[in-house]
């Protein structure tokens, strides 16, 4: 994209996808549609405006057209919602973004863009190292949203969580709920199959629980043996190719970044847990979690696919000398 010596090039929420500083897993920005049954035209007119604006980079009057959409939308309604939503998703700072996603939350429950925007508050407690902040938004979504992929992506998030505090007893008894023939083809059958197979030794005294139970917080039953209390053997990320890639490689896969290495560094704690061995690039922010050197960019892509399976986002990116 080309940005005129007088433009600014916009850094927000989608750009920031884009370019690897905030990895997001399982949503496509760039390919969601803009409004839906019962939000205004002119409204789906406006934001498409202010889309296009960001892709030239000009996002102070994108932003400026935003901030109009939400504050003449009536209050609970479908297009407050609308404009909360993708105020959010081109949002400059994250900051602004969660806000946003929250009011949306609080002021709109009823609009299709709740779950959605639950989701995305609960990803980003995840990338910041916080589970158990990150639950209840993923047990809402089950709870209260009976759609098929969301139950499926809200269910995956939340065994994701007790993995990342080494509850593998109450990950694998709450993914064993979340009956295989409902899970989409794509992606998240991928990332579910690939949870399934961490959980092959791990045993729980009420497999077929009820999703409910524990989706909303109900007491879960403790393992039937001392294997479930130990953590499920992790298949390492680290492929061949990166085995015998010099240390100078010029690839690497990008999984986040950010402002603190304090966060950089509970990033790689919590990915160390999850089996991906990362590090931190950057003497100053951002600060880059990548992991593997890889001599060619195919080697990278291939780790990269292989990361995606395990439902880690990411991108491949050439290390500086």
């Amino acid at each position: 994209m080309m940005v005129s010596q007088t433009q600014k090039p916009w850094r927000g929420v989608m750009a920031l996808c884009a370019a690897g500083v905030l990895a997001w897993p399982t949503h496509d920005v760039a390919a969601q549609t803009t409004g839906g049954d019962g939000v205004s035209a002119g409204l789906t007119r406006e934001v498409s405006r202010a889309r296009a604006l960001i892709e030239r980079g000009d996002g102070e009057n994108a932003r400026a057209v935003l901030d109009s959409l939400v504050g003449a939308a009536p209050l609970a309604s479908l297009d407050l919602a609308e404009a909360l939503y993708w105020r959010a998703v081109l949002a400059e700072r994250i900051g602004d973004a969660e806000r946003d996603w929250k009011r949306l939350v609080i002021e709109a429950p009823l609009s299709p863009r709740t779950p959605d925007a639950l989701l995305r508050l609960g990803e980003l407690d995840m990338l910041r190292g916080h589970p158990a902040d990150a639950r209840p938004y993923f047990e809402r979504v089950v709870r209260e949203f009976p759609d098929s992929t969301r139950i499926a992506r809200g269910t995956i998030w939340l065994v994701r969580s007790y993995f990342d505090e080494s509850e593998l007893p109450r990950g694998c008894q709450t993914l064993r709920a979340l009956p295989v023939a409902s899970v989409p083809e794509g992606e998240l059958r991928l990332q579910a199959d690939e949870l399934r197979r961490r959980c092959t030794s791990v045993v729980t005294t009420a497999p077929n629980a009820p999703a409910a139970s524990g989706a909303t917080g109900g007491a879960v039953p403790k393992a039937t043996s001392p294997a479930a209390s130990a953590p499920a053997p992790v298949e390492s990320t680290t492929t061949a190719s990166e085995k015998s890639a010099s240390a100078s490689g010029r690839f690497s896969v990008q999984l986040a970044a950010f402002d603190t290495r304090k966060e950089a560094e509970t990033s790689v704690a919590r990915l160390k847990r999850a089996g991906i061995t990362a590090r931190i690039d950057g003497s100053r922010k951002p600060f880059r979690v990548r992991t593997g050197r890889y001599e060619t960019r195919a080697e990278a892509t291939a780790a990269l696919a292989k990361l995606k399976k395990q439902g880690q986002g990411g991108f491949v990116a050439e290390i500086s000398p």
